[in-house]
């Protein structure tokens, strides 16, 4: 009996490890499937945003081009396009009916052609190789046909545009556009450039120096 009673219990003991290592093995398992993906799991790249890093510097070498491109203005110039050069204006200090009356002599002896439509006057130069345009000093620009009789608004200024086909041609026979300024502004008025800065004698002579 002792000896059938001892094998019985080792054998009892045999199925509870047995059983221990089955569940600690059921246990391992498990928990593996969790374990591995937290091990696997990729990590950020910190060099991931390289790529766009030259971004900033393109657009900095594009902010610093732009004033690069910008040119400086001519004294007279203006506009660049519909060839439109030059500009100057001519700002009476008393406008009145007077200077009304006298601006349109002037033009009359220059053979201004009044443009209906524009509401501007024109003067042709074959010599000069130029073509004068003489417009209202204040928007939108529109003249009142001062050649008509009449009432007409007083007249505060005019801007003279310098049409040209060769930038040479104006330095090389200014005296059109030099003569048509000087002459409205004896009425009693000032000469301005294209930034409203009175012009004097001496700009003149650069004008006709070409520069």
């Amino acid at each position: 009996m002792n000896s059938t009673n001892g094998a019985i219990l080792l054998a009892g003991v045999a199925i509870a490890l047995g059983l221990i290592a089955l569940g600690i093995f059921l246990y391992v398992r498990r928990a593996q499937p969790d374990e591995e993906p937290r091990a696997s799991a990729p990590e950020p790249s910190p060099s991931g945003p390289e790529p766009q890093a030259p971004e900033p510097a393109a657009a900095a070498n594009v902010e610093a081009s732009e004033p690069a491109a910008e040119e400086v203005s001519h004294r007279f110039q203006v506009v660049r396009g519909d060839g439109v050069q030059q500009c100057l204006f001519v700002v009476f200090d008393w406008p009145a009916l007077d200077t009304n009356r006298r601006l349109n002599k002037v033009l009359e002896e220059e053979g201004a052609i009044f443009d209906t439509k524009q509401g501007v006057y024109t003067i042709r130069d074959g010599r000069a190789g130029y073509r004068l345009t003489v417009a209202d000093s204040t928007p939108p620009g529109r003249l009142p046909p001062l050649h008509e009789e009449g009432e007409h608004p007083i007249v505060g200024g005019i801007s003279i545009l310098v049409h040209f086909r060769n930038k040479k041609r104006v330095a090389q026979s200014p005296e059109t556009l030099i003569r048509l300024t000087q002459s409205v502004a004896a009425i009693g008025g000032k000469i301005l450039d294209a930034e409203r800065n009175e012009v004097s004698a001496e700009d003149f002579e650069r004008l006709r120096q070409g520069h």
